[in-house]
């Protein structure tokens, strides 16, 4: 009977159960994520069939990944229109176009009118007084930028920005900006695209996280194999 023997260096073995302990904490991570989304997902389609409250009743910024279905009433400030840059959809540079809606109160609202081609026109909204529903959330933060630009707040004003801060948001749009979001829904007329009840037609689904998780969880065996494949010698045999 063939005997083997297992006698790895003390630093490999250290290596490579700590390279194995973070990639199946990796694994870990991106499977909590996937389940986050699926929560945020089934939050999101929820709110499309939820009554509207008016916005100016509660004008607190939801916890972030979180949306309150809204009512809000006023006009909207064209020529204040930008364009939200790095919003790729089904692989084609796009952007999102933000029109602030300004209020009776002086207040003003900036309403996500949605997503269209990088390169495609940014059509005018109605001019006249609109009841706006749609969907209040915080401020999208960007998870990986692609190209620079100036920041949201220069001169001359710039018509394409890069997630601007709220202060920057208050620059472009004026002091008495509300901070947050307004997704206007999908049967708004003014708007473009807009499939807001995806929870993050941008970000990462939740099955890429699974996925992800799975990778990440087969490297750690990929690599105990390895290990114990390289190290494990068979023992010469005495007659």
């Amino acid at each position: 009977m063939q005997a083997y023997s297992f006698r790895p260096r003390i630093w490999t073995l250290l290596l490579t159960l700590l390279l194995a302990a973070g990639m199946t904490t990796a694994g870990f991570w991106q499977y909590g994520r996937g389940i986050q989304k699926q929560a945020l997902q089934a939050d999101r389609a929820s709110q499309v069939v939820t009554a509207a409250e008016p916005l100016l009743g509660d004008i607190r910024t939801p916890p972030r990944g979180e949306v309150r279905k809204v009512f809000v009433e006023g006009r909207y400030a064209t020529e204040r229109t930008v364009r939200l840059d790095n919003q790729p959809r089904r692989q084609v540079p796009g952007v999102h176009a933000w029109t602030p809606l300004l209020l009776a109160n002086g207040q003003s609202v900036i309403v996500d009118r949605g997503w269209l081609p990088l390169d495609a026109p940014v059509t005018a909204p109605p001019a006249d007084m609109q009841k706006i529903v749609g969907y209040w959330r915080t401020l999208p933060r960007a998870g990986m930028q692609l190209g620079t630009h100036p920041p949201g707040c220069t001169l001359p004003r710039p018509e394409l920005v890069n997630y601007p801060d709220f202060a920057q948001v208050q620059c472009l749009f004026g002091a008495d900006t509300l901070d947050g979001l307004l997704e206007l829904e999908p049967a708004a007329p003014g708007g473009f695209e807009r499939d807001w009840a995806l929870a993050g037609a941008n970000e990462i689904p939740p099955s890429r996280h699974f996925g992800y998780a799975a990778q990440w969880w087969l490297f750690a065996v990929t690599l105990i194999v390895l290990f114990i494949k390289i190290n494990l010698k068979k023992t010469p045999s005495h007659p």
